[in-house]
């Protein structure tokens, strides 16, 4: 295997830029890493799947989806005061709007309030709803799975939710 030309010529110069070079690499690895770790700890996918009327309806309408995704967890003792009606610690929602056909939705977790993180015990639940956008009315049109569970088993795997027209009368699914 030869040598790389860099190897040949080694001047306290030329090491100092490689070093410099070498460090300032290390750095921009390691922060773009510790950006991906705290986004990935909450991110995840949704992959959406429509019923032949909902797309044909959806097309037709020009209309949009919304993803919607509700962070909560379990209070600690001392944190209940701070509970919502339903008795959780509300950590954030982030809403994706798409455009109105089969795909995937890459949720980044964002809006994921982390103070009111040490307020709750055990892990961060995830309430995962999709709707049609309401663009070209006032009234939702579609009925969809939904996922109602603990983030890590969202982040495991793109969600798969299937989603029909309401008029269709077809049952929907909860996913955890």
């Amino acid at each position: 295997m030869p040598i790389p030309a860099i190897a040949h010529r080694a001047t306290p110069t030329g090491l100092r830029r490689l070093f410099l070079g070498l460090i300032c690499g290390a750095m921009l690895s390691a922060s773009s890493s510790s950006a991906q770790t705290t986004e990935n700890g909450f991110a995840f996918d949704v992959r959406i799947s429509l019923s032949a009327k909902a797309a044909a309806k959806l097309a037709a309408l020009s209309e949009g989806i919304i993803v919607s995704a509700s962070y909560s967890g379990t209070p600690t003792p001392s944190a209940a005061k701070h509970a919502d009606e339903i008795g959780q610690i509300d950590l954030g929602r982030e809403e994706i709007e798409m455009q109105g056909h089969a795909g995937t939705v890459h949720v980044t977790g964002a809006k994921v309030n982390q103070k009111h993180l040490p307020w709750i015990e055990g892990p961060v639940l995830l309430n995962i709803n999709v709707y049609s956008a309401r663009h070209s009315g006032q009234d939702n049109i579609l009925a969809c799975d939904f996922f109602d569970g603990e983030l890590r088993n969202a982040a495991r795997q793109p969600v798969s939710l299937h989603c029909s027209l309401i008029a269709e009368h077809i049952d929907t699914r909860h996913k955890q």
